[in-house]
């Protein structure tokens, strides 16, 4: 009977127990067993309960078992309120917001939720862009402090009582792509330092208030799509290797060690998906089945959901849920 290295043209290599942290594809033979075995690392996107207010712009916190959509853009002002919790399964409409605004920045969990600044109204600067803060906490919207300064098209990482806002779109006489950032102590919004470059409609941010994580955006000038990603530590920002597709508008889930990056916008809708793991930015296989932008993102880099959106010009309700389940032995019998 031919052996492996005979049909293959190279051998796989014989241990007495499986190997710790096995890599996608990797091969080897299991001497105890007797067993070939084989680790494929499954990723993918999968439908998920469609939104019951389709629209844009929306604000994302929790897990993919416990997420939150709040706000956005329907198809006319005022912006929506509409308040929306997602079990895994279902979305169920929650308490309004006490006021609308959409492509704020937004973190948090279910239950304890930050949703601040925005876009408010129409007409141009300076009337759309909204100062406001509110907090949630699992049945109730409460407004708190406003930011320091009116902005949207911006990022929120962090919690309720400890967070960071980064970016943006603000005033004359440079009204897009805002290099400041504020801190967030649960009480009061506090100038920071800023970012390393200035930017808006991020793909979302993620992390915390001392470990935040931004990436891509348009910068200005030239006003062109950008692949740079900074890091915060609770102090200052610091760029980082660059993700490895320059785009806008996307949704983000994770931490600042484990993140995931998916949709948005390179001039056309995408669907790309890529994980950070604190050093590299990685393109996976798995792609949304409907690329667009302007989404709910929420959830951690092996478990995320992206709701709602602006697909091809047109608002969407759809949801999708993104699973990593590892990488999981396949065992081949060679006895």
């Amino acid at each position: 009977m031919a052996t492996y290295r005979e049909v293959k043209g190279y051998s796989i290599k014989s241990v007495s127990s499986d190997p710790a942290n096995v890599k996608e594809g990797q091969i080897w033979y299991n001497s105890s067993t007797q067993k070939i075995k084989v680790a494929p690392l499954i990723q993918a996107w999968a439908s998920g309960d469609n939104l019951n207010t389709t629209r844009r712009g929306i604000g994302g916190a929790g897990t993919q078992t416990a997420g939150l959509a709040c706000a956005g853009f329907v198809s006319t002002f005022p912006v929506s309120q509409v308040t929306e919790e997602y079990d895994g399964s279902s979305w169920t409409n929650g308490n309004n917001m006490g006021s609308g605004h959409y492509v704020a920045g937004t973190d948090g969990t279910q239950t304890a939720a930050m949703h601040a600044g925005g876009y408010s109204n129409p007409g141009g600067l300076p009337a759309n862009r909204s100062a406001a803060a509110e907090t949630y906490d699992g049945t109730n919207w409460s407004e708190g402090p406003d930011l320091n300064e009116a902005r949207y098209n911006t990022i929120y990482a962090g919690t309720t009582t400890a967070g960071v806002l980064a970016g943006g779109t603000g005033a004359a006489p440079t009204p897009y792509g805002r290099n400041e950032s504020e801190d967030w102590d649960g009480s009061s919004w506090t100038a920071g330092n800023t970012i390393g470059t200035a930017r808006y409609t991020f793909a979302f941010g993620a992390g915390t208030q001392t470990a935040g994580l931004i990436a891509g955006g348009f910068d200005t000038p030239p006003a062109a799509r950008v692949t740079l990603c900074e890091e915060y530590n609770g102090t200052s920002w610091s760029e980082v290797n660059n993700c490895n597709t320059a785009r806008n508008n996307g949704g983000m889930a994770g931490i600042q060690t484990a993140a995931l990056m998916f949709g948005g916008s390179t001039g056309s809708d995408s669907g790309a998906t890529e994980s950070y793991d604190g050093t590299n930015w990685t393109t996976l296989g798995a792609t949304l089945a409907t690329a667009r932008g302007a989404g709910s993102s929420f959830g951690t880099q092996t478990a995320a959901a992206y709701a709602g959106g602006h697909p091809s010009g047109s608002n969407t309700n759809i949801t999708e849920e993104f699973t990593d389940s590892g990488a999981t032995t396949r065992s081949v019998d060679v006895s």
